[in-house]
């Protein structure tokens, strides 16, 4: 194929919508300097990287849903199963230790007034915060094992591209 035609042919990608601005004025440069770029296509290599970039692009959009916020919601990140066991182990045992304690402190209030519900109040806010950390433990940690699992999936996908863009 001469330059004329390898140079028409760019010109229809892009006018087609398949090729960008950048993209052609790349594969332009590539073909006039007589550099052929993947499998001898300058057009081929470039829609292989857009086809990269479309895949990272729909990864950066699904990664968010597996992102949980930080402290006061400031910050997103990616969870980790440690972080979901530490939250389970450590926020459960201060919730433990928090009824033991409570319990204890009022045990000796009398069964009558204004004792009566913190007897049952103060301990139960203790079993409160057991159930809520423990719960958040478990969906940190799954959220992590599935932010894992897309990640591979992610990767595969990649790969596979780069695969087929190299004629392998």
């Amino acid at each position: 194929m001469s330059i004329a035609d390898e140079l028409m042919k760019l010109e229809d990608l892009r006018r087609s919508g398949a090729l960008s601005d950048a993209e052609f004025a790349r594969a332009k440069e590539a073909v006039l300097a007589g550099r052929s770029g993947v499998a001898d296509d300058p057009a081929g290599a470039l829609r292989g990287e857009a086809e990269l970039a479309r895949i990272d692009r729909e990864w950066a959009l699904e990664r968010e849903n597996y992102l949980v916020s930080g402290r006061y919601g400031w910050g997103r990140h990616v969870p980790t199963t440690w972080e979901g066991v530490l939250t389970a182990v450590v926020g459960g045992g201060f919730g433990l230790f928090w009824t033991v304690t409570a319990a204890g402190i009022t045990s000796a209030a009398p069964d009558e007034g204004p004792f009566a519900v913190a007897k049952v109040f103060f301990p139960l806010f203790g079993v409160v915060f057991v159930v809520g950390a423990i719960g958040y433990g478990v969906f940190t940690y799954s959220r992590a094992v599935r932010y894992q699992e897309a990640y591979q999936r992610y990767q595969a996908r990649r790969a596979r591209a780069g695969r087929k863009i190299a004629g392998v």
